[in-house]
C-alpha cells in the first residue's frame, strides 16, 4: 500500500484511483540513491521508468567526457527515463543523484500495458515533456 501513497503523491498518478494504481504495485520498487550514484547511463537501453519521492538529480550529457555537461536538474515530483522507456530506445543523457534521492521505479513492461489503458498518463508525461524542454 505505500507504493499507492507515494504513486499518489505524483502529479502523474494523482487523478487516478487506488484501484487503477494497485495495477503498478508489481512493477514498482521504492529504490534509494546515495549522491553521486548514477542512476541512469547514456546510451543504454531503458527499462525502467523513475518518479522522484524526494531528493535531487541532475541529467548529465557525456557524463565523464571533456564535454560532460549538467543539461537539467530533477527533484520530488518529477520524474526521468521516459524517452528510452516509451519510445524504447537507448537514453539520451545519464542521471545522477545530488542528494539521497528516494524513486519510485517502475519497469516499462507493466508501464506499457498500463498506458495502453490510461493514455492520459502518457499525454501527461509528453506535456511536462515538452514544457521542460526534453
Amino acid at each position: 500500500m505505500e507504493i499507492v501513497a507515494l504513486l499518489k503523491q505524483m502529479p502523474l498518478f494523482r487523478a487516478m484511483d487506488d484501484a487503477d494504481l494497485e495495477e503498478l504495485i508489481p512493477s514498482t520498487r521504492v529504490e534509494i540513491y546515495e549522491p553521486g550514484r548514477v542512476i541512469l547511463r547514456e546510451g543504454r537501453v531503458g527499462a525502467a521508468f523513475f518518479l522522484i519521492v524526494s531528493g535531487e538529480v541532475e541529467v548529465i550529457k557525456a557524463l565523464g567526457k571533456p564535454e560532460e555537461k549538467i543539461v537539467n536538474r530533477l527533484g520530488a515530483g518529477d520524474f526521468f527515463g521516459e524517452i528510452a522507456n516509451m519510445k524504447h530506445t537507448t537514453r539520451v543523457a545519464s542521471v545522477r543523484a545530488v542528494a539521497e534521492t528516494k524513486c519510485l521505479m517502475i519497469q516499462r513492461l507493466h508501464l506499457d500495458s498500463y498506458i495502453e489503458r490510461f493514455p492520459t498518463v502518457l499525454a501527461m508525461v509528453d506535456q511536462a515533456v515538452a514544457a521542460r524542454g526534453d
